[in-house]
C-alpha cells in the first residue's frame, strides 16, 4: 500500500480474484472466500473488479459475478457436487466405468454436470454478469487455450452454464463440449482449461492491464492487486504405479494441472509487487487429491479451516484491508516473510 493510497489521494487498485481448477477440491477456496467476506463485511463482488476461473474455479467465479455470496456458493456446491460426479446407478453407468478404465469413454455422463449448471445459472448470459469475468477452456481442434470474457461482444450472448460446461470438461472425466464460441458460427470441441492454465492468474493480469490502459495509461503493474486461490496442492510423485490406461491418463492430467499452476504462480509473483499479489494455497494428502471424490468434501473443508487457523485467516484480514484501500498493519507487513506459506 502506497502512502498516497493510504491517504485517499489515489484511486483504488484494479482488484482481481482468480480461482484454480480442482473438481470437488473447489470447496477449499470457497471456505476461504467465506472468511474473506467476513473480513470485508460484504460480498466479494463488491470488492473485486474482475473474476477469473478455470473449471470449478470458473463456476465459482461466475456465481460470485452474478451476485451470489460465498455462503450461497458453498451451499450449492456441497448440495450439488453429487450431480456432476454421480455414483453408478445402473448397468449403463457401470459399463461406462469399465470402458473408462480401458480409456474408451469418459467416466461420467455430462448430463448430471449440465443439470447442476442449469440449476445454478438458468438462462443467464455471460454479458449479464455484474462483474467482468474470465472463464478458461481449451479448444481441442485449434489446440489452444480459449478465454471466455464477459467483456467481449461476441461472448456476451453465450449462456453462462455452457461456458462453465466447456471450462469443466476434464479429459477422461467428461466428454468435450461442442459449442459455438464466437460469431463465426462454427462449433468447436472444448475441454477443461486446466490443460494449459489451471491457475488463470497470468491471463487475468494480462486482461486487466489492457482494461486499465483503456481508462488511463499504465507503465507498470502497481495498480493491479491479485488474490489467487488454489484448490489444494497434492503431494509430489506417485505413491503407486497406475495399472490401467485410465490411471496413467489421470496421472498425466494431474501433472499438467499441477505444473501449469506452479508456473503461473511463480510468474505472477515475479510480475507484481509483493503487496499486490496474494496467493492462498495449502497442501493436501494423496487421499484427498482426486478431483471427483465427493465423499472427501467434509475432509477438504477441514483442511481449509486448518489452514485458516495456521495463519491464513490473518492474511485474509490483511487482504481485505488492501482491497478496501486501507494500509496494511505495519508489524504484520514487516514480518510477513516469516508467516508466508510456501507454495
Amino acid at each position: 500500500m502506497t502512502i498516497a493510497e493510504s491517504l485517499g489521494l489515489r484511486r483504488l487498485p484494479y482488484r482481481i480474484l482468480t480461482i484454480d481448477g480442482g473438481g470437488v477440491r473447489g470447496i477449499i477456496p470457497v471456505v476461504w472466500l467465506e472468511r474473506l467476506e467476513r473480513h470485508l463485511e460484504a460480498p466479494a463482488h463488491t470488492h473485486f473488479d474482475m473474476f477469473a476461473g478455470t473449471s470449478i474455479g470458473a463456476i465459482i467465479a461466475c456465481a460470485l459475478a452474478m451476485g451470489m455470496n460465498a455462503r450461497e456458493v458453498h451451499d450449492i456446491w456441497v448440495n450439488s457436487a453429487h450431480l456432476a460426479f454421480a455414483k453408478p446407478g445402473c448397468l449403463r453407468d457401470y459399463g461406462r466405468r469399465w470402458a473408462n478404465r480401458a480409456g474408451l469413454a469418459a467416466k461420467y455422463d455430462s448430463a448430471g454436470l449440465e443439470d447442476m449448471l442449469h440449476g445454478i445459472f438458468h438462462d443467464l448470459c455471460l454479458g449479464e454478469l455484474r462483474t467482468p469475468t474470465l472463464a478458461l477452456s481449451y479448444d481441442i481442434q485449434a489446440m489452444q487455450v480459449h478465454v471466455f470474457s464477459s467483456a467481449r461482444e461476441d461472448h456476451k450472448p453465450l449462456p453462462v452454464w455452457e461456458v462453465c460446461r466447456a471450462s469443466t470438461a476434464a479429459p477422461l472425466f467428461f466428454d468435450p463440449h461442442m459449442m459455438v464460441c464466437d460469431d463465426s458460427g462454427t462449433e468447436h470441441p472444448m475441454a477443461d482449461g486446466g490443460l494449459t492454465a489451471n491457475n488463470p492468474v497470468v491471463l487475468a493480469i494480462s486482461e486487466a492491464v489492457c482494461q486499465v490502459k483503456g481508462k488511463a495509461p499504465v507503465t507498470n503493474l502497481e495498480h493491479v492487486v491479485v488474490a489467487s486461490f488454489g484448490t489444494g496442492a497434492p503431494p509430489e510423485g506417485q505413491t503407486t504405479v497406475p495399472k490401467t490406461i485410465f490411471g496413467h491418463g489421470s496421472a498425466i492430467l494431474q501433472a499438467l494441472m499441477t505444473g501449469a499452476t506452479g508456473t503461473d504462480h511463480v510468474t505472477a509473483r515475479t510480475l507484481l509487487p509483493p503487496e499486490n499479489y496474494w496467493r492462498f494455497q495449502t497442501s493436501i494428502s494423496d487421499r484427498l487429491s482426486p478431483l471427483d471424490e465427493v465423499d472427501n468434501i467434509d475432509a477438504l473443508q477441514a483442511v481449509a479451516l486448518a489452514h485458516l487457523a495456521d495463519g491464513a485467516d490473518h492474511r485474509l484480514a490483511q487482504l481485505a484491508r488492501r482491497l478496501q484501500g486501507k494500509p496494511l498493519e505495519r508489524r504484520w507487513w514487516e514480518g510477513r516473510h516469516a508467516h508466508e506459506v510456501a507454495s
